[in-house]
């Protein structure tokens, strides 16, 4: 059975919870909107497992150049990220 895509932008919310389910990030579930991803373990490692589960959950490409720390700084920076690319 074929998992479906999600074509909507994530909140920072569910992004905290899917990063979390995915195994990406070890995040409580209070984990705050702005909280710092770096400060939470996303290392280069992580931010590898990230790309490959945002392309496969989201249908989208992220590319060296989206892959800033600005972008990837916070929940709610991440989630604009991925709502951008699909839009």
């Amino acid at each position: 059975m074929e998992v479906s895509k999600k074509k909507n932008a994530p909140s920072p919310t569910e992004l905290i919870d899917w990063l979390a389910d995915e195994g990406v990030l070890d995040l409580e579930w209070d984990f705050p909107e702005d909280g710092d991803l770096f400060a939470a373990g996303l290392d280069s490692m992580a931010v590898m497992q990230l790309v490959v589960a945002v392309e496969d959950r989201f249908a989208v490409e992220l590319t060296p150049e989206d892959l800033t720390r600005a972008n990837l700084a916070t929940p709610t920076t991440l989630a604009a990220l991925i709502g951008g690319k699909l839009s």
